[in-house]
């Protein structure tokens, strides 16, 4: 399987064909514009985990596996929703044929490369696996897929290969208690104004140039700094991060911000984003700006800088807050040499205000 690629920026011609960057700093999905996608690293999901689960002294796993399995239900259960698209999902070649457009889209977002072993609709499916994601997320998204799929729940089993895995999904009769508490809600999007550089060809950002897919090990590669990287709805994010902070409360906040905080000024560093001379720091800080919209992060509508080293932004329809307050975190600090403060609020519908100011004690390299 190799997709075509565009002739202009390199990107698979599907990705403009699927998605559409709105001028409001969201990417949503053609088939049903509600479907907001983003671009990641792979690792973000599971570092949270790692972190939180470190933090507090006990494993969190269910509640991100059970939040990636009901925002993919809901996805793929969104996208066949049309009359005409249930009907033919009775026929068992066309049945089989969705499956098979499942193990293509793994390969498109770089969470795997897949092939189907055996399928028995509305029973069981074996699939060989090779560089999955995450394997519980992995196999979270699987169990959604077929649940959209069939209509009824599934579970899941991993048996590892030499060359990989092979993933197991069973029909069952119930989902547990919290599966059924995380619904995905889809908030309102705000009109923006943000003028993108498009591909004259295919559409998509040619920023997104910097992304190699290599299809036949289901990856994407960030070339700047040879990082996994996803491209992935957004609303697990939020649900994962929403009842993380409902379920164990707000002691998890500063770890959620503070992973993604030093997440992003890696990532600053490796791109040679830090320590500039002090006249270019407000360029740097448009810069770094200006690259939320492309990958789906939501649109920074304002900024305002003062002399005291006080930066507030108005951020319209951010994919997660806390994240975004990470994110932000991070810009302050390649600017500004020293850690922040960070205080947020709602500042309207869709739009939330991020004060970032001096932490005291701090005066340390970005």
């Amino acid at each position: 399987m190799r997709f075509r690629r565009c002739p202009i920026c390199g990107v698979p011609s599907i990705i403009g064909r699927l998605n559409a960057w709105m001028p409001n700093g969201a990417v949503v999905n053609l088939g049903n514009r509600k479907y907001r996608q983003i671009f990641y690293e792979a690792d973000l999901l599971p570092e949270i985990r790692r972190r939180i689960s470190d933090g507090l002294g006990f494993p969190v796993n269910r509640i991100f596996y059970e939040a990636e399995r009901n925002s993919v239900r809901e996805v793929v259960d969104g996208l066949l929703d049309n009359p005409a698209r249930r009907a033919f999902l009775h026929v068992l070649p066309l049945k089989r044929g969705a499956v098979r457009f499942f193990h293509r889209l793994a390969s498109l977002t770089g969470t795997a490369h897949s092939r189907t072993i055996r399928y028995k609709p509305g029973r069981f499916g074996e699939a060989f696996i090779r560089n999955p994601w995450d394997l519980d997320l992995m196999a979270a998204v699987v169990v959604g897929a077929f649940e959209a799929l069939e209509g009824r729940p599934y579970r899941a089993f991993w048996k590892e290969k030499e060359d990989g895995y092979i993933l197991r999904v069973e029909a069952t009769e119930s989902k547990p208690e919290i599966s059924e508490r995380l619904q995905v809600d889809y908030p309102p999007l705000k009109e923006g104004d943000f003028r993108h550089h498009l591909c004259p060809r295919c559409g998509v950002p040619l920023q997104l140039r910097n992304l190699e897919w290599i299809e036949e090990e289901g990856l994407i590669i960030d070339r700047r700094r040879n990082i996994r990287m996803i491209n992935w709805e957004a609303h697990s994010v939020r649900l994962v991060i929403r009842e993380l902070v409902r379920e164990l409360g707000e002691e998890v906040v500063p770890i959620i911000v503070d992973a993604e905080r030093e997440r992003t000024l890696r990532m600053l560093k490796d791109l040679g984003l830090v320590g500039l001379a002090e006249e270019d720091r407000g360029r740097l800080l448009q810069e770094m700006l200006s690259q939320l919209p492309v990958y789906g992060y939501g649109l920074a509508s304002e900024v305002e800088y003062t002399s005291r080293g006080i930066l507030r932004v108005w951020v319209d329809n951010p994919y997660e807050e806390l994240l975004m307050a990470g994110r932000l975190g991070a810009f302050y600090q390649a600017v500004e040499g020293r850690r922040a403060r960070i205080d947020w609020m709602e500042a309207g519908p869709s739009t939330v205000s991020y004060i970032l100011s001096p932490e005291e004690g701090t005066e340390v390299s970005a």
